[in-house]
């Protein structure tokens, strides 16, 4: 029922927003079909969408077929995965002799390159673990870490500029950083601001969902050699370790707050012994391709995006007691209504509107990713390994669209880094919407989806998501959208039976859909604003390879023989 209820509502079409005089006449994107989209999608049947899981590919036939139907050539691209899952009673953790709890102070991490790793070193405090030359700062200077488990503070300082503070909090990079510092391990501690926005003891409920890297020639992509142990670590385990310290941890976490770092050793060992249990998994990023109408344009790639996948299942898993009742009650679905069931809906009818015309000038390939839940591994795969016959000049991305009330404003995600900015302004407002700043600097939300894989790759990129202002003067946007995040984000509360303003959704999909438009008919690709961090160079702290501003690519597998993705 719920799957005839979906294809049924995905045709109805409306207006959605009003235009400025001399805009382009408003696009037919439809509410009715974006509801229908994420009941489906969100809906219990596909148990949480996890990668490599029954649920997502029932989810990605879903996505396949109604990319078919729209008339959009069609392929599926497989990607393999290492599962690397704890094994929790064969594992263990000790300071100076004293064992953790696993999950109740610590969060041990598995290996991706070993199912067995000991280690027991000193430890020593790197502060934020970050070494940002162009901001002479180097964490690590005068610090041995050779050999040693390092604990550093999430995030990167307050002080640093946006972009920077963005960059420098990637945990990818910091364990990069700290392997090439000689560490053999890496713990890591949430500041005051970074604890309150996530909750170790959430984070701790969550981490019996396995993490998976792609393979990439047998290898697990990113797993980074000589770091030998990885854990989070909660406040009571730190004051353990910072027992014979110089400063005691309250001291280092009200420095940080004011974006000053300490380095120092702790006089503590650590002794850690993880057991990891690996298994394959088989997942794939759904294409669909509208091919262009100008053939000098044909090689240059309009990507729109959204991840497909979501946590997955996890019933008979007791849920922390902090959470809310409405979430302790439910069946330990975790349905990602909004995460991300809201941004592939958009693409599927952003998809519907670009087939019914007028053909943009550049082809456009509509993807939804796995892996993203996973660390952005969907997208990752892609860029470095893509279909497409030329070069990607741009990425749209779509990632939980919070339509908690009626929504009044915008904030472009990396709208400032290149000319994608202006063009999505002049989108938002052709959709009635305004545009905001980022209200949560803090979160480091660009660096947080996956448009930042493409970000990497010097392909400029860019994120759309609400601002906190409501059309309605009675509802404050902040406090609620606040209020979800602590509440509901992450969790099986996270369904059909929350506020959901489809109104909103289409008006935010004709704003991608505008964008897109603008992007694939200009006469010249979107560039780097001169000078910006995120910009392809060559020296060694650039974020963005030095491959230009596109990516080459492999050709396209024609949709004759596409295999479906088996499931059960």
């Amino acid at each position: 029922m719920v799957l005839i209820l979906a294809i049924a509502g995905a045709g109805a079409g409306v207006l959605a927003g009003p235009r400025r005089a001399g805009a382009p006449a408003a696009t037919h994107i439809s509410p009715q079909g974006i509801a229908a989209h994420v009941r489906f999608l969100a809906s219990d049947a596909l148990e949480g969408r996890e990668t490599g899981t029954r649920g997502f590919e029932l989810a990605a036939n879903y996505v396949a077929a109604q990319f078919e139907a729209i008339g959009l050539q069609t392929e599926l691209q497989p990607i393999a995965f290492r599962s690397a899952k704890l094994i929790e009673e064969q594992s263990s953790f000790a300071i100076d002799g004293q064992p953790l709890t696993i999950r109740k102070e610590l969060i041990l991490r598995p290996s991706f390159l070993a199912q067995t790793n000991e280690v027991t070193a000193p430890v020593v405090f790197a502060g934020f673990g970050i070494v940002a030359p162009e901001l002479h700062h180097d964490d690590y200077t005068g610090l041995d870490a050779h050999g040693k488990i390092v604990l550093l503070l999430s995030g990167a300082p307050t002080t640093f500029p946006t972009d920077q503070r963005a960059f420098y909090s990637g945990s990818r990079l910091k364990e990069r950083t700290a392997a090439a510092h000689g560490a053999a391990g890496i713990l890591i501690l949430s500041t005051i601001t970074d604890e309150k926005r996530h909750p170790f003891e959430k984070r701790a409920q969550q981490s019996g969902i396995a993490p998976m890297l792609y393979l990439d020639g047998g290898r697990p992509a990113d797993a980074v050699e000589g770091i030998r142990a990885s854990a989070q670590i909660n406040a009571a385990a730190a004051e353990r370790l910072f027992a014979s310290a110089p400063m005691a941890v309250d001291a280092v976490l009200a420095d940080a707050e004011k974006g000053i770092a300490h380095t120092f050793p702790l006089g503590a060992t650590v002794a850690v012994r993880t057991a990891t249990q690996f298994e394959e998994a088989r997942s794939e990023n759904v294409i669909g391709i509208l091919r262009g109408s100008d053939p000098k344009l044909g090689n240059e790639f309009v990507v729109v995006s959204a991840h497909l996948d979501h946590l997955g299942t996890h019933v008979g898993r007791a849920l922390s007691p902090s959470q809310p009742a409405e979430s302790r009650l439910r069946d330990g679905i975790y349905n990602g209504a909004y995460d991300n069931a809201s941004g592939v809906a958009c693409l599927i009818e952003i998809a519907r509107a670009l087939q019914a015309g007028p053909t943009p000038r550049r082809p456009v390939a509509l993807v939804a990713f796995t892996g993203e839940e996973q660390g952005e591994q969907g997208s990752e795969f892609f860029v470095h390994h893509s279909p497409l016959p030329g070069s990607i000049i741009a990425d749209v991305n779509m990632d939980m669209f919070l339509m908690l009330y009626p929504v009044a404003d915008l904030v472009a995600l990396g709208g400032e880094h290149t000319t994608l900015g202006a063009m999505a302004a002049r989108a938002a407002r052709d959709a009635g919407f305004t545009m905001s700043p980022d209200p949560y600097p803090e979160e480091v939300r660009f660096i947080r989806s996956d448009q930042f894989s493409f970000v990497q790759q010097g392909i400029p990129a860019i994120h759309l998501k609400p601002g906190n202002a409501s059309r309605d003067p009675k509802i404050d946007g902040a406090a609620v959208t606040r209020d979800w995040l602590r509440r509901v984000y992450h969790s099986p509360a996270d369904d059909m039976n929350q506020p959901i303003d489809f109104q909103s959704g289409a008006r935010y999909a004709e704003t991608n859909l505008r964008l897109v438009r603008e992007i694939a008919g200009a006469p010249d690709r979107p560039r780097w604003n001169p000078g910006d961090f995120f910009a392809p160079r060559s020296s060694s702290h650039s974020p963005a390879a030095p491959r230009g501003e596109g990516t080459r690519a492999r050709s396209f597998s024609p949709p004759a023989g596409r295999r479906w993705p088996k499931v059960g």
